[in-house]
C-alpha cells in the first residue's frame, strides 16, 4: 500500500515538476523567439515586434485560466487519471506545436502551441487534488513541498533552455530544442503517470455538462468569498507576480547594474522560494495549522517588501529580497490547504483548478500593471506588491481577534 502510495506521489509531483521546468526551459525565452534579429518568424502578420511579444506572453496564461477549472471540473466527474494522462498527452502534443512553429516560422502556430500549452497545464488542478487525496503524510506538507519543486524548475528550466538556444544547437536546429526538451520531460512524465499513478478518488455520478460547470463553480466562488480566502489569496498573489516580473526592472533602475547582473538575482530568487518549500514542509506546516501562519507570513514578507523598496544599496537589497521568497513558499500552500479544507471531497479538483486560474490571471494583471505605472517612480510596482501582502495579511486580525473573543468568553462561562 505504502510503495503504491509512493508512486502515485512520485508521478504526481513529476507532473507538476515537468509543466513548470518546459515554461522555464521553453515558454520564458519569448522575448528571444520574437523580439530578436535571430528571430524564426518572417511574418508577424498584423504586429509590430512589441506587439506579438505581449500577445505571445499571454497566451500561455491566458489558455491556464480557460483551462485549469474545466480540467479540474472534469476530473472531478471521471476521475483524475484519465484527465491527467490526457492532459499530459495534450501538453506533449502542444510543445511539438511550438517546436515545429519555431522550425519553420509560422508565427499563428505558435500562438496556438502557446494556448493550447497553457490550457493543458490546467491539469496541474488534478494533480494537486490527487495530491491531497492520498493518504499519507499532512496535506500542508504535501502541498508545501510543491514549493520546492516549483522552485528547482525555475532554476533548471531556464539553465538548460539558455545551454539549447547556443551554439552549436541553433546551427543544427534552430530555436527548436527547448521546446523539444520540453516535450521529452513532459513524455517521461506521462510513461510514469500512466503506469504508477492509482487514483483512489472516486468521481461522483452525472454527466460533465456546461451549466453544472458554471453553477458548480459559482458555488465555490460564493463559498470562497464569504470565507473571505479567496480574495485575499488573490491579493497576495497578485503582490508576489509583481515582485517577480517587476525585480529585474527595479535592479535595472535603481542600482544600474546590467541585465546579466539581474538575471543572478531571478535564480537567488528560486532558490530562496525552495529553501522556504523545504522549511514548510519539514517543519512549519508539520508543527502549525495553515491558517494559523498567513496572518505572520503575510506581514513578514510585506515588511520585507517596504524595506526592500527603500532599500539603498545591492547588498540590503540581497538581505530583503529572501524574505518575501521564503515567506510565499509558505503562504501558497497554506492558503491551497485552506481553501482545500473548505471545499467538499467531490470538488477538489475544481478548486484547485480555480487557484490555478487564479495564477493565470494575477500573471497577465502583473504585466498589465507593470505597463502602466509611471515609469519615472522606482520601485513602485515593489511597493504596490508590499501594500497587497499587508493588506491581505492584515485581513486576518479580525479573524484573530473574534477567535480571541470567543475563547475569553467561552471561559468565563
Amino acid at each position: 500500500m505504502k510503495t503504491a502510495q509512493r508512486r502515485s506521489l512520485f508521478s504526481l509531483y513529476l507532473a507538476y515538476f515537468a509543466d513548470y521546468f518546459s515554461w522555464g526551459a521553453a515558454i520564458a525565452f519569448l522575448a528571444i523567439y520574437i523580439g530578436t534579429d535571430k528571430s524564426p518568424f518572417t511574418t508577424l502578420y498584423w504586429w509590430d515586434p512589441i506587439s506579438a511579444l505581449s500577445i505571445a506572453v499571454s497566451c500561455f496564461p491566458l489558455g491556464e485560466v480557460i483551462g485549469s477549472p474545466i480540467l479540474g471540473d472534469l476530473s472531478d466527474c471521471i476521475g483524475r487519471r484519465k484527465v491527467l494522462n490526457w492532459g499530459l498527452f495534450g501538453s506533449v502534443i502542444s510543445l511539438g506545436l511550438c517546436a515545429a512553429a519555431l522550425w519553420n516560422g509560422w508565427f499563428l502556430a505558435f500562438l496556438a502551441g502557446q494556448f493550447l500549452a497553457g490550457f493543458f497545464a490546467g491539469k496541474q488542478g488534478m494533480a494537486q487534488a490527487a495530491i491531497a487525496e492520498i493518504d499519507t503524510g499532512t496535506k500542508a506538507q504535501k502541498l508545501a513541498f510543491l514549493s520546492v519543486l516549483g522552485g528547482i524548475a525555475w532554476i533548471t528550466g531556464p539553465y538548460f533552455g539558455s545551454v539549447l538556444l547556443e551554439n552549436p544547437f541553433t546551427e543544427t536546429g534552430g530555436f527548436v530544442w527547448p521546446s523539444l526538451l520540453a516535450c521529452v520531460i513532459t513524455g517521461i512524465s506521462l510513461i510514469c503517470t500512466y503506469f504508477f499513478f492509482e487514483d483512489t478518488y472516486c468521481p461522483k455520478p452525472g454527466n460533465f455538462l456546461a451549466s453544472n460547470f458554471i453553477k458548480g463553480t459559482g458555488e465555490l466562488f460564493l463559498l470562497a468569498f464569504r470565507e473571505r480566502l479567496f480574495a485575499l489569496f488573490f491579493l497576495n498573489l497578485l503582490g508576489w507576480y509583481l515582485v517577480t516580473v517587476s525585480t529585474s526592472y527595479f535592479l535595472i533602475q535603481k542600482f544600474n547594474i546590467t541585465h546579466s547582473e539581474a538575471v543572478v538575482f531571478d535564480s537567488y530568487l528560486a532558490i530562496c522560494f525552495t529553501m522556504g518549500g523545504i522549511i514548510g514542509t519539514t517543519w512549519v506546516l508539520h508543527r502549525f495549522r495553515a491558517r494559523k501562519i498567513l496572518f505572520w507570513m503575510q506581514i513578514a514578507g510585506s515588511l520585507a517588501l517596504f524595506s526592500l523598496f527603500g532599500a539603498e544599496k545591492v547588498e540590503e537589497f540581497w538581505i530583503y529580497f529572501a524574505i518575501p521568497a521564503l515567506t510565499e513558499a509558505l503562504i501558497y500552500p497554506a492558503y491551497q490547504t485552506v481553501l482545500s479544507d473548505h471545499t467538499s471531497d467531490q470538488n477538489q479538483g475544481k478548486m484547485f483548478g480555480l487557484i490555478n486560474a487564479t495564477n493565470g490571471i494575477c500573471q497577465v494583471l502583473s504585466g498589465w500593471i507593470l505597463t502602466v505605472l509611471p515609469p519615472d517612480f522606482v520601485g513602485s510596482s515593489i511597493l504596490l506588491s508590499a501594500i497587497l501582502f499587508l493588506g491581505s495579511g492584515s485581513a486576518f486580525i479580525p479573524f484573530a481577534m473574534k477567535k480571541k473573543r470567543l475563547k475569553l468568553k467561552t471561559q468565563s462561562q
